[in-house]
């Protein structure tokens, strides 16, 4: 039974997110707690509703069920990632960049200006001059003239939302029931509240050594980082090892990142995967490593993706892989979608139907009519038609391989280094957009599709898995996501303004306010328009490459239960994220392998606490200095910068 206090508590926790995370993105500049598919928010304040406030409840005969916790987790978890990367913390200061820093040799007001409709900006010049420079004193944060521009972003962000968990209740049953997915994600929250029926105000987790002789070592490590920044004199530990430093010589000097990093979270993630994913990380990692420095060794000119850290020709390998792969993953629940459609339109309710968040005849309409309703908005906006089909059916496509990713892989953080703007240019140059819609893609480019590392689909899927192994019925689930989203987006657009106004957007983290919106979105759309990008045959080959790649891969797994290559693996590897993982994954591999051979599986799962000990301590122990760095004031205390 989910009762209503529950569902407050968690708004109010997502509220206490929507405040704190734009202060440690904007402001504090330290450790990110909303932008992972594990966000430390979350579980942060989760560990303290079960292990403190509950504890407490239990004693005093008033406690929170298993599914009341595992709502106010899912609530938190789902909304903890719009106010950071995933929406207003780039919405604001993207929509109003080419009108502040707009100057004659920029040529914004020229280019730009009069392609960006009226109703997506506000209108007053003050009003845009003083979210970067400040507030004159006596004046008040102009609200008023911000209700119209964010009510249109938002409803656009609604629709994206709505098609995205319309695409959850279409995989669900493929990926839950018939494909049996791990969700590695989902194993912490729900081992955290089971009970064991002794009346013990402890959970069987917490009482477990194992996992508290592994909660203490991140615990340990991260405290004797953290007051080595407050006071010098203490000994460090690093946890970042930068090993391009020592590639001076041609070719190896072609690797301008090659990192070794430790991250205990991604030891217990990978604990509960499959060996052949997590090896396919780190080994296809290391071949586009190589990849580069053959490269190097042959003369070939390897510059990086347009407004991206990572060289342009692996992220258009692995772009082409992940349009392939999302083809293959609806090809391969054919039969699923059949089943669907006529469960969908069939007078009967059935008990499949009813097993889900959402009819699915609801999920359907709502899958058609929100894609529909983000092409009208578009067009409305000056894009033409077919652009915003393609780059919609792009984003859809990663944003579905990115959910697999996480429900398969226990990949807790993404970062794509491609937009799907760029990655229609290949085939179709600029020009044939029309100039009218590339501002608007630009734009939509960064706030929504920006590294896809906090987009809402894999929040979706993982708690409507939550929900079935928690018991928390799935209806009320449906219901308090979306409350949380709606709390989150009003409170986190009130701090942003908040925040800018009060310091000005330019002495805030310049990524946010500067660069990004400046650099990436302003300046790249002038110049698509300006010098308009042709056709390159070179990136659309090495696309249809990847996409031959992984569609080799997906065979072979498919086929060969002995292929150690995985699909996936060659995704996440080629990306950005793989040079923060790959030594970490490694690492978890390693130590699944031989506790799996020397142990076998008896040992394996003796020692499960130990590993989902990592997770929590790494995530608990960054949450609790944020909160001393809010007390402190202090600022660049990033602990986990990911």
């Amino acid at each position: 039974m989910i009762r209503l206090r529950a569902v407050l508590i968690g708004l109010v926790a997502v509220a206490a997110l929507g405040i704190v995370t734009p202060f440690c993105d904007l402001l504090w500049i330290g450790s990110l707690i909303g932008a992972t598919y594990m966000p430390v928010g979350a579980i942060f304040l989760f560990f303290f509703f079960v292990f403190i406030l509950n504890t407490i409840l239990k004693a005093l005969k008033i406690p929170f069920s298993s599914a009341e916790l595992l709502l106010i987790y899912a609530m938190m978890a789902v909304a903890a990632g719009i106010p950071s990367f995933g929406f207003s913390v780039h919405l604001i200061p993207i929509i109003t960049a080419p009108f502040y820093y707009a100057t004659p040799t920029n040529r914004y007001a020229e280019i730009l200006h009069p392609l960006i409709p009226k109703w997506t900006v506000p209108k007053n010049p003050d009003t845009i001059k003083w979210l970067y420079e400040g507030l004159p004193q006596g004046t008040g944060i102009p609200y008023r003239d911000w209700v119209g521009p964010l009510f249109w972003w938002t409803l656009l962000a609604l629709a994206i939302y709505l098609v995205m968990f319309c695409l959850s209740i279409i995989v669900r049953k493929q990926w839950v029931e018939n494909e049996r997915l791990v969700f590695p994600l989902a194993h912490l929250p729900v081992d955290m509240v089971k009970e064991e029926g002794s009346g013990s105000p402890v959970p069987p987790f917490f009482k477990n050594r194992l996992m508290w002789i592994a909660f203490l070592i991140p615990v340990i490590v991260y405290s004797i980082k953290a007051l080595h920044f407050y006071f010098p004199i203490v000994p460090g530990i690093n946890l970042d090892f930068r090993m391009e430093k020592f590639f001076t010589e041609k070719p190896w000097n072609s690797l301008s990142v090659f990192w070794l990093k430790i991250y205990f979270c991604v030891l217990g993630f990978m604990y509960l995967i499959p060996t052949t994913l997590s090896f396919s990380i780190w080994f296809f990692y290391l071949l586009f490593q190589m990849e580069t420095v053959i490269g190097a060794t042959m003369g070939f000119p390897m510059p990086d993706f347009p407004g991206a850290f990572i060289k342009a020709f692996h992220s258009y390998q692995v772009a082409g892989g992940i349009i392939a792969l999302a083809v293959l993953l609806f090809w391969a629940m054919r039969h699923e979608l059949k089943q669907i459609f006529v469960r969908a339109w069939s007078t009967a309710s059935s008990n499949e139907d009813r097993k889900e968040a959402l009819n699915l005849r609801l999920a359907l309409l709502g899958l058609v009519g929100g894609f529909l309703f983000i092409c009208f908005w578009a067009m409305t906006a000056g894009v033409r038609f077919w652009a915003i089909f393609v780059w919609a059916l792009i984003f859809f496509f990663v944003v579905i391989v990115t959910t697999r990713i996480v429900a398969e892989g226990g990949v807790f953080y993404i970062h794509h280094e491609f937009y799907p703007l760029e990655l229609i240019m290949p085939f179709t140059g600029s020009a044939a957009m029309g100039t009218s819609s590339i501002p608007m893609l630009a734009a939509f480019n960064q706030i929504f599709a920006r590294e896809f590392r906090v987009s809402l689909m894999p929040f979706f899927l993982n708690n409507i898995k939550i929900a079935e192994v928690g018991g928390v019925n799935k209806k009320k689930l449906f219901i308090s996501m979306w409350l949380a989203i709606l709390v989150i987006l009003v409170v986190s657009y009130v701090t942003i303004l908040n925040l800018m106004y009060k310091f000005g957007g330019v002495n805030l983290l310049n990524w946010f306010t500067n660069y990004l919106p400046n650099q990436l979105v302003a300046a790249r759309a002038a110049h698509y328009i300006s010098s308009p990008v042709l056709p390159n045959l070179k990136d659309a080959m090495t696309m249809v490459a990847g996409a031959g790649i992984v569609t080799f891969l997906f065979w072979m797994t498919r086929i060969f239960l002995w292929w150690p290559f995985h699909p996936l693996g060659y995704i996440v590897g080629g990306g950005y994220a793989g040079h923060h993982l790959w030594f970490s994954t490694m690492l978890g591999w390693l130590s699944k392998t031989l506790i799996l051979k020397l142990g076998g599986i008896k040992v394996y799962q003796k020692l499960m606490p130990l590993f989902m000990g990592l997770i929590l301590g790494e995530f608990v122990i960054i949450g609790a200095w944020v909160i001393v760095d809010l007390i402190t004031g202090a600022k660049g205390n990033f602990l986990m910068w990911i």
